[in-house]
C-alpha cells in the first residue's frame, strides 16, 4: 500500500457519483482533495464487476447500474457541469431514439426519447385522451424550463407538494396512459401515490428534454473519467482505505480515521455516505449535529433493489429479447405493487429487463450476452434473516428473475455461464447504505429536495453530498 500524504485541503468519504463529483470540482477549483473508498473499484453503485466463466478465457464485464443516462445534451446542466470539470469530453456516447419499452395488461408501447415524438405517439394511441396528453406535455416543458433566477420555475414550485398520481390527474384519465407516463416510477422507488411530482418530472425530463444516453464502457467509465479529472489537479483517489471516524477538535473537523492507513488531516470532510450513518457511526461525537439530526432521522427511506445479472450464450435480440429496456407492469392499480412491495411478494410485482448488448455493442464476449433482470425492494425484509433462511430466499429471487428472463428468452436457463444475483442486503454490504436503499431517501411530495439535509452541516468543516441531501 503506497504511502499517502497526511495532510489535505479536502477530504471525500465515499467515491459513489455524489462524492466523485463533489471531489472533481473541488479539485478543478484548486483545492487538493483525498478520496477514500472502502471498495476496490471507484464509483460506488456506478462501477463494474468482471466474472471469469470456470474453465474458460471468456470474462463478462457487469454494469451495476448505469443502464442509461440522461440531461447529457448540450447546453443541460449535466452536461455543461460534466464538461466544464473535463469529465464529459472524455467520454463516448451512444444516444438513443427510443428510451424504454412499457408493457402492461392493455398496453405495449416503445417509448420515445423525444418528448414532442412521445407526445404525438400517445395522442395517435388514445385520441379520446389527446387534449389532456397536451397540456400533460406542455405543463412538462414548463416544469423543465429554468425560473427567472436560474432555480424552478413557478411550474416546478407549483409541484413541491403534489404527488406524481396527483399530477397525473390532473390532465389525462386512461389509467394506461397514466402508467405508461409513470414507467420510470421505479428509478425514484416510490409508486405514483406515493412519488413527488417535482422529483419525478425533473428525472422524466432528464431523459426526454436532456436525451437518452449510454456511456460507452459504462458506469465505470464515467467513474474513471472523474477519477482522472481529480488526479490531474493534485488529488488522490485511495481504493480499499475504508473511514472510520470524521475527528473533530473543539467542535470542528479536523480530519478522518481510517481502518489500515491511519488518520488523515483536513479541515474539510465531504461524505458521500449516508447521512445516517455519516452522523451516527462516523463522526465521533453526533451531539455537535443535533441540529441535523431531526431532518437526517425523521425522513423516510428510498426502496432498494433486486437484479441478476446474467451472462447466456448467444444473441439475446435474435433469441427473444429485443429490447434495450423494457419495463413490465401486472397491475394498473399500483397499490398492488406496493402491497407485494411490503410483503416482499417479488412474483407478483412488475419487472424489468435488459439487453447489456443493446447498450453497448462489442463491450460483451464474442457469441454471447449480458442481460438483466430487477425488481424493486423493501430493503427491511431482508434485513433480520439468519443466514440458512438467506441463502433459501436469495434461491427464490434468483429462480424468479430467471423466470422473467425465460419469458423473453425461453431458453435462457439452457444458455446461461454466470448468475450473479443481488439482494437488498448486497446494496447494503457495497454502499452501507442502511436497508440496502439505491436511492437515498425517498423521493416522496414531503421527503424529496428542499426537505433533506443541506450540503453544509451544523458541524464546521463537515458536508454531505449525494443521494441524501438537498
Amino acid at each position: 500500500m503506497s504511502q499517502l500524504d497526511t495532510h489535505w485541503d479536502a477530504i471525500v468519504i465515499g467515491s459513489g457519483l455524489g462524492g466523485l463529483s463533489a471531489a472533481a470540482r473541488l479539485s478543478t477549483a484548486g483545492l487538493r482533495v483525498l478520496v477514500l473508498e472502502q471498495h476496490a473499484h471507484a464509483g460506488g453503485y456506478a462501477h463494474r464487476f468482471l466474472r471469469k466463466v470456470p474453465g474458460t478465457k471468456v470474462v463478462y464485464d457487469f454494469d451495476v447500474a448505469l443502464h442509461q443516462t440522461g440531461e447529457l445534451k448540450p447546453g443541460r446542466r449535466i452536461h455543461e457541469m460534466l464538461t466544464k470539470i473535463g469529465v464529459l469530453p472524455q467520454l463516448r456516447l451512444r444516444q438513443f431514439d427510443i428510451a424504454y419499452r412499457t408493457c402492461g395488461p392493455r398496453h405495449d408501447v416503445l417509448v420515445p426519447a423525444d418528448a414532442a415524438k412521445y407526445e404525438a405517439l400517445l395522442c395517435e394511441l388514445y385520441p379520446d385522451e389527446a387534449q389532456g396528453v397536451r397540456t400533460l406535455f406542455q405543463a412538462l416543458r414548463e416544469i423543465d424550463r429554468p425560473g427567472e433566477d436560474g432555480g424552478p420555475s413557478a411550474a416546478a414550485l407549483s409541484l413541491m407538494n403534489q404527488s406524481l398520481q396527483e399530477f397525473l390527474d390532473a390532465h389525462v384519465r386512461d389509467e394506461r396512459i397514466q402508467t405508461i407516463l409513470s414507467t420510470l416510477w421505479g428509478y425514484v422507488g416510490l409508486v405514483p401515490a406515493a412519488a413527488s411530482a417535482f422529483y419525478y418530472a425533473h428525472m422524466w425530463a432528464s431523459f426526454h428534454f436532456g436525451g437518452c444516453f449510454y456511456i460507452e464502457g459504462g458506469g465505470q467509465a464515467l467513474s474513471n473519467a472523474f477519477v482522472r479529472v481529480i488526479e490531474s489537479h493534485g488529488g488522490h483517489v485511495a481504493l480499499r482505505s475504508e473511514v472510520t471516524q470524521i475527528c473533530t477538535t473543539a467542535g470542528r473537523v479536523v480530519g478522518v480515521e481510517t481502518k489500515r492507513r491511519g488518520r488523515f488531516i483536513s479541515p474539510v470532510v465531504v461524505s458521500n455516505a449516508a447521512a445516517p450513518l455519516t452522523f451516527h457511526a462516523l463522526l465521533d461525537n453526533s451531539d455537535l449535529a443535533q441540529d441535523d439530526l431531526s431532518r437526517v432521522d425523521d425522513l423516510p427511506l428510498a426502496c432498494s433493489i433486486h437484479q441478476a445479472y446474467v451472462g447466456i450464450r448467444g444473441d439475446a435480440a435474435t433469441l427473444g429479447l429485443a429490447d434495450r429496456s423494457v419495463f413490465h407492469v401486472r397491475s394498473y392499480d399500483f397499490a398492488d405493487e406496493l402491497r407485494a412491495l411490503g410483503s416482499g411478494d417479488f412474483r407478483n410485482q412488475g419487472w424489468h429487463l435488459g439487453n447489456h448488448n443493446l447498450a453497448d455493442p462489442g463491450h460483451v464476449p464474442p457469441g454471447r450476452s449480458i442481460v438483466h433482470a430487477s425488481i424493486m425492494a423493501d430493503g427491511k425484509i431482508w434485513e433480520d434473516l439468519d443466514d440458512a433462511s438467506y441463502r433459501e430466499q436469495k434461491r427464490e429471487l434468483e429462480a424468479c428473475l430467471i423466470d422473467r428472463l425465460a419469458e423473453a428468452i425461453p431458453d435462457v436457463r439452457e444458455r446461461i455461464e454466470i448468475v450473479e444475483t443481488g439482494t437488498p442486503h448486497t446494496m447494503w454490504r457495497y454502499s452501507w447504505n442502511p436497508h440496502g436503499s439505491i436511492y437515498g431517501y425517498a423521493a416522496s411530495p414531503s421527503g424529496h429536495s428542499v426537505h433533506r439535509p443541506a450540503p453544509k452541516t451544523s458541524v464546521p468543516g463537515l458536508y454531505l453530498a449525494g443521494a441524501w441531501t438537498f
